[in-house]
């Protein structure tokens, strides 16, 4: 683990716990502790956590530093920008939402062709594309169960993964039938990003378009979140959107107002090579 929480400025409000992807941080006895070796590095807690009691342990990998926001309003919003989960249940409203697809359509495209096409997907639609998404995650690792046993032979590794990931998508399935949202994190609203088939960039062009959007949310007060499962599922969530044959969803991100606020900028460890 690389997070320490410090007891002397912990006042146990439980935000780092509530922010948490990973759920290696609880609150006992009015203090956050890390409870096990779950931890990511990813920096939510220490970025959400308004009394600095969160810092990272500087002889990791993936140890990072915590500072306020500085330096021009790009700046800012490049520095406070945060993969949320949590979202209000606020709805965004409609022009919100064509005016983030205005600006993900600034985004280069290859040959600058712009062949890219937006699905919004809002309200019980989302709960809906949810169900489908999950249906599809369990669909791919279903087709894959008669082969696992050989796979275990030639490839023990990739058949501990494929399980570990059965396991994961089925309790998905309960969460969802428990009325909870494990993919979608309930947001107000997604936007899947499709590109023809035919083009080999289609998916750069679609990411490209995801983070220009993205970055737009950010500064207009909106969080987001890529969602890779809706990739990983694609076909199921093309056949629930009605996108057309000859396209397919290269990038979705669910978007809302966040329900808690990073108030910190997380810098990390820079991997560079350089050849001079």
């Amino acid at each position: 683990m690389s997070v320490v929480i410090s007891e002397a400025c912990c006042t146990g409000c439980r935000l780092c716990e509530m922010v948490c992807p990973a759920k290696a941080i609880r609150v006992e006895n009015k203090k956050a502790v890390v409870t096990n070796s779950r931890c990511i590095s990813c920096g939510h807690c220490a970025a959400a956590c308004h009394a600095g009691a969160v810092v990272s342990e500087t002889d990791t990998p993936k140890a990072f530093i915590v500072h306020e926001p500085t330096g021009s309003p790009v700046e800012c919003i490049l520095q406070g920008k945060r993969s949320v989960r949590e979202f209000l249940a606020d709805a965004v409203p409609r022009e919100v939402l064509e005016e983030l697809v205005r600006y993900g359509e600034m985004a280069p495209s290859s040959r600058n062709t712009r062949g890219r096409k937006y699905y919004i997907v809002t309200g019980d639609r989302v709960t809906e594309l949810e169900r489908e998404v999950i249906r599809g995650l369990n669909r791919k690792v279903g087709s894959v169960k008669l082969f696992l046993p050989l796979l275990k032979i030639f490839n023990r590794k990739k058949a501990e993964s494929l399980t570990s990931l059965g396991r994961l998508f089925a309790s998905m399935q309960n969460a969802y039938d428990e009325g909870r949202h494990p993919v979608l994190c309930g947001a107000p609203a997604v936007i899947c990003i499709a590109s023809p088939v035919s083009n080999l960039q289609g998916k750069d062009d679609c990411v490209c378009s995801e983070q220009y959007l993205m970055l737009y949310a950010e500064s207009i007060g909106l969080a987001s979140c890529i969602n890779g499962f809706t990739q990983i599922a694609h076909k199921e969530a093309e056949a629930y959107l009605g996108v057309d044959a000859d396209y397919r969803i290269e990038a979705a991100v669910m978007l809302g107002y966040p329900k808690y606020l990073y108030r910190k900028y997380v810098e990390y460890k820079r991997d560079i090579v350089w050849k001079e």
